[in-house]
């Protein structure tokens, strides 16, 4: 068992390397070097951070990799890191147990959406951590401590559980709100006059479970608007207006 220096190293250069590369270095967290799939994205990260650029292979042994790739990509970046090297990945999908064999493997999971060009304040983030023995998985929740105050550990199945939810939450509703405001560009209505109905639905299922709040014709049974809506959209926004209609009666009304 390797005990970790206080550097650490990142492989990759996107969304979630960047945003957490930010929050490490704003605590004091030194990371010492970045590798990723070219080395001029490896060399904008580091050189933001004061960081080392370098190649998969020149990774530090005695010191924590994050690795913050796609999950089709852990399995085989994985195998490129020299098996001595303890790593963490940022997968909230990906179980350790479908992973190649190494001393220290573990998981270092943010629950947020993260974006390059977005600062976003990670001290609040849940985080959740996985790893193949307690002693790495207690070194993995100090180093979340460092820059979050919602650590927790769970487990494969777990996380898995806790993502898909995420991904209802978050992806799903993103979705929907690009098809919001296709409709609303193509028929010359202010997206903005939506953000304060956007942030009352947010606010509201703070204190109140979903069921409790929903609203709007389909859960009135309201036929006729139902209809006359259904007549007004066409194609993918239309499908998904019907499947979430149908849905929600489903729910309330049968």
């Amino acid at each position: 068992m390797i005990k970790l220096n206080t550097a650490i190293s990142i492989v990759g250069a996107g969304n979630v390397a960047t945003r957490l590369a930010s929050a490490f270095n704003a605590s004091n967290v030194s990371i010492s070097h970045i590798s990723s799939r070219t080395i001029e994205s490896s060399s904008t990260l580091a050189d933001s951070i004061g960081a080392t650029a370098c190649r998969i292979d020149e990774l530090p042994e005695s010191q924590l990799t994050v690795v913050c790739v796609s999950d089709d990509l852990i399995p085989i970046v994985l195998k490129e890191i020299n098996p001595a090297i303890p790593v963490a990945y940022t997968s909230g999908s990906v179980s350790i147990e479908t992973l190649p064999k190494r001393a220290q493997i573990g998981v270092f999971y943010p629950l947020q959406t993260l974006t390059k060009e977005r600062e976003t304040i990670l001290s609040d983030v849940p985080f959740f951590i996985e790893a193949n023995s307690k002693e790495f998985c207690n070194q993995l929740v100090e180093l979340a401590k460092k820059i979050s105050s919602n650590v927790s550990i769970a487990t494969s199945e777990e996380r898995s559980k806790i993502h898909l939810t995420a991904v209802f939450v978050n992806n799903f509703v993103n979705h929907i709100l690009y098809h919001a405001k296709a409709y609303a560009d193509d028929n010359n209505v202010n997206f903005d006059h939506l953000m304060p109905l956007l942030f009352e639905t947010i606010e509201k299922i703070k204190s109140n479970a979903p069921s409790e709040v929903q609203t709007g014709p389909a859960r009135r049974g309201d036929k006729q608007t139902i209809q006359t809506q259904t007549e007004a959209l066409t194609g993918e926004t239309k499908k998904i207006y019907e499947v979430l209609t149908e849905s929600i009666i489903k729910t309330y009304l049968k």
